[in-house]
């Protein structure tokens, strides 16, 4: 029995030692003890900087910094009313801001200014959440370890890096770029009239593919190989016997991951006279066909092309019934030009000294490169050997560098 009431004693002091501590929580919350701005902020009394803060010699974020601190309990000494505060510190008298920042949440890469008119960059922000201090316009001031630096997410960067890169090459080239996130384009030289080559089987590819998806072309449709489809120029099927069966689905994978001539002049033969007609789908994209003489070989500027695969890049996002089939055959070239690190979606070209890539770059963040020459072949341009030369390589992966610099997410 005693035991008991021993037992019982200690379990009634605990619960007053519990409703005593709760009821001292309480008055302190209501007094402002754990209200961040303190008591309506009168001097003398506290504020709970529940985060590490940083002290200004003044208030404002531009003033001297007199140090980082950790979340604490903190005398406020003067009180402006718009979030600043003058504290007591071990360095003495010190100004710390109380509000909460807006948080803003950055998808890429942005480059930080000192000063929205500084035209030099001081670091890159992002991916991730950055605290907004204040906003002007586009840009935001944010809070940083080193002190508040300027961005603006819809930053571009300087063409100066890119024009220096072009400025050093040691052959004529057409260049377009494009990043599929931010819009962001350049071009080099991309107004150059140049032979399309073998680009063209990717631009009738696409026009075969959206006749399909219109319910205007039938790819399980099959054709017969016969000895009059037998021409010259790259491909398989010239190599196989005549009575050899093609779904028409077949022949585009041919005309596009294999660069077939012959797959590709039979499919431009069987849609020939279609409607609406190749041309009006060219006019479409590009805005004109004053050089598209014909659909198997006619001119084009690399900044065209790149008008038209940022199409075909529309399309194979899609979801389109064809559009998986179409983005595995250009994963798939046979000869590969343009290198990256990421998975690349190409057409190459070749003719007569022509020598071109067209492609969709899967980096973290998507861009688009053409590179369009007339070059001399020579014993460099070895199509059945390596399949690329240095100098696309260079090129490419110059871009990807400049790309993810700038625009990784």
């Amino acid at each position: 029995m005693k035991e008991r009431k021993v037992i019982m004693g200690i379990l009634l002091l605990t619960v007053a030692v519990l409703i005593a501590f709760g009821l001292l929580l309480t008055l302190f919350m209501r007094s402002g003890f754990f209200d961040l701005h303190g008591s309506a902020g009168s001097a003398g009394s506290f504020v709970n900087m529940r985060s590490s803060f940083t002290a200004y010699a003044e208030p404002d974020f531009f003033a001297q910094r007199l140090g980082q601190y950790p979340a604490q309990r903190v005398r406020v000494l003067e009180n402006l009313g718009n979030g600043w505060v003058q504290v007591t510190s071990r360095r003495g008298a010190a100004w710390v801001f109380t509000l909460p920042h807006e948080v803003h949440v950055l998808e890429r890469r942005v480059a930080a200014f000192e000063s929205k008119d500084d035209t030099e960059y001081v670091s890159l922000i992002g991916p991730g959440e950055v605290e907004v201090i204040m906003r002007e316009g586009d840009w935001m001031l944010v809070s940083q370890r080193d002190g508040p630096l300027w961005i603006n997410p819809h930053f571009m960067p300087s063409f100066d890096e890119l024009l220096d890169f072009f400025a050093n090459l040691p052959f004529d080239i057409s260049v377009f770029y494009k990043n599929l996130d931010t819009g962001f384009t350049f071009g080099h030289r991309d107004d150059v009239i140049h032979a399309s080559a073998s680009l063209n089987k990717a631009i009738h590819a696409l026009y075969v593919y959206q006749l399909a998806e219109q319910g205007l072309a039938d790819l399980s449709a099959r054709h017969v190989f016969r000895e009059a489809d037998r021409r010259g120029g790259t491909g398989v099927i010239q190599h196989m016997p005549a009575g050899t069966e093609f779904t028409l689905s077949e022949l585009l994978v041919h005309s596009v991951r294999d660069s077939d001539n012959i797959a590709f002049r039979i499919m431009v033969d069987i849609f020939y006279n279609q409607v609406p007609s190749y041309y009006d789908f060219y006019r479409n994209m590009v805005g004109h066909t004053e050089l598209v003489r014909n659909i198997t070989g006619h001119l084009m500027t690399a900044n065209e092309m790149g008008l038209i695969m940022l199409n075909i890049h529309n399309y194979l996002e899609s979801g389109g019934t064809y559009s998986h089939a179409f983005k595995e055959s250009l994963l798939n070239s046979d000869v590969p030009i343009i290198m990256s690190d990421h998975p690349v979606a190409q057409k190459y070209g070749r003719w007569d000294g022509y020598f071109h890539d067209a492609s969709i770059v899967y980096a973290p963040s998507p861009y688009i490169l053409v590179i369009m020459s007339r070059l001399d072949a020579g014993a460099r341009l070895d199509m059945n050997g390596i399949g690329a030369f240095e100098e696309f390589k260079e090129i490419s992966m110059f871009i990807q560098q400049f790309n993810d610099k700038y625009f990784s997410r």
